[in-house]
């Protein structure tokens, strides 16, 4: 099963095109994890919404919350993340103070290229090496990151590479490398796709596992397909839908409904349905690795009822 694997590593990374579901998905993925006993965070990175919003709670914001029992949230501000590096590595808090607000450290952090991304990918790994202090148990079984859309996740991944080759020494140097060995290490992380069933999120999936695998040595696990039309009429009422349409019937169907609107609603489904196996079948064969599809839900707002059937779903694949 593809969630069995997912759940066999300790890292998952999520990315895909803007607006695909990436973050509903990481919430469902994390309520699966969580109903098979494993402690889970959700890590989301400078997100402005949130996924706590949707189990409501309140923000979650820099400091682990738990959001639900066995389920926590962070979101990492860069800004936020380097702050407390310098606050970790300046031996004395006064110090330290004065460091974080000199305007030569704030035009250093604005420059630095790639200084943000690293320090969050360094962020995200203390998390996932954390452990409890008197058990010796790892703090999270799972830990989730809802990576930026492609473009920025892409550079994201890219990072410790860029740096372990131009900072052979000294601190940020090794941070690179023992990072750059996490994001590589199959055991330990994977990455998962997600998609819809349109053009350019799903040429985005496949361009991205094929970047991230040539360049970054990552493992992909899976990709979702988010938003799926699944099928609603059989094949002989599929067929009657678009003779009735195509012949311009109309007239009273049901009281205050009329046939003419529910044929035209009736033959958006039967394409979209048809535009789903078809991005389903382009997936399957760009992609060496499963697909799991996941419906389209009809809900004007995403809800906990939402986010629970949709972590069914993944359970059942």
């Amino acid at each position: 099963m593809v969630l069995d694997d997912l759940l066999r590593r300790r890292l998952v990374f999520l990315s895909g095109k803007g607006g695909v579901g990436k973050s509903t998905l990481g919430l469902a993925l994390c309520l699966a994890a969580r109903e098979r006993g494993k402690r889970v965070l959700l890590v989301e990175i400078d997100t402005p919404l949130e996924a706590a919003r949707v189990l409501g709670r309140g923000p979650s914001g820099p400091e682990e919350t738990e959001v639900s029992p066995g389920l926590f949230t962070v979101n990492l501000d860069p800004r936020g993340v380097m702050d407390e590096y310098v606050r970790h590595a300046v031996p004395t808090a006064m110090l330290s103070r004065r460091v974080i607000e000199s305007p030569l450290y704030h035009r250093f952090f604005a420059a630095a290229p790639g200084l943000p991304d690293l320090m969050v990918l360094g962020k995200i790994m203390t998390l996932e090496e954390a452990h409890d202090r008197w058990s010796g148990k790892p703090r999270y079984d799972l830990v989730v990151v809802d990576a930026p859309a492609t473009g920025h996740g892409l550079s994201l991944l890219r990072v410790p590479l860029a740096a372990s080759k131009a900072v052979p020494v000294g601190p940020i140097g090794h941070n690179a490398r023992r990072i750059l060995a996490m994001l590589r290490d199959a055991k330990r992380t994977t990455l998962a796709l997600v998609a819809i069933p349109e053009e350019m999120a799903v040429v985005e999936a496949v361009e991205f596992h094929e970047t991230a695998a040539r360049e970054v040595g990552i493992h992909t696990s899976a990709v979702f397909l988010n938003a799926c039309h699944e099928r609603r009429l059989t094949e002989d009422q599929e067929a009657e839908v678009l003779r009735l349409a195509a012949a311009g019937a109309d007239g009273p169907l049901a009281r205050g409904i009329r046939l003419g609107p529910a044929l035209a609603a009736g033959r958006r489904q039967i394409r979209r349905r048809k535009l789903t196996r078809f991005y389903q079948a382009r997936l399957r064969k760009a992609l060496p690795f499963p697909l799991v599809s996941l419906p389209y839900l009809f809900e004007e707002e995403m809800g906990a009822g939402a986010i629970r059937a949709l972590a069914e779903r993944l359970e059942a694949s």
